[in-house]
């Protein structure tokens, strides 16, 4: 089982990644990464704040993304 400091590490190298990301692969690490804050979470770790900023942040740009892929 992977303990919370594993999860958290884990966390900081996916945001590394998603910062020069693009297209598919940064969704799919942002994938990656939200999986990863839960099970930070339901092993009762605490989430960085800077880590829940940027899922929240990753959610709103994939809405953005979907709204701007609909006709008109």
């Amino acid at each position: 089982m992977t303990n919370v400091e594993e999860l958290l590490v884990r966390a900081s190298e996916i945001e590394g990644a998603i910062h020069g990301a693009t297209g598919d692969d940064r969704y799919n690490l942002h994938q990656q990464l939200h999986r990863t804050l839960e099970n930070i979470r339901l092993r009762g770790g605490r989430v960085p704040g800077h880590l829940r900023k940027l899922d929240l942040d990753l959610v709103e740009e994939e809405i953005e993304a979907s709204f701007d892929n609909m006709p008109i």
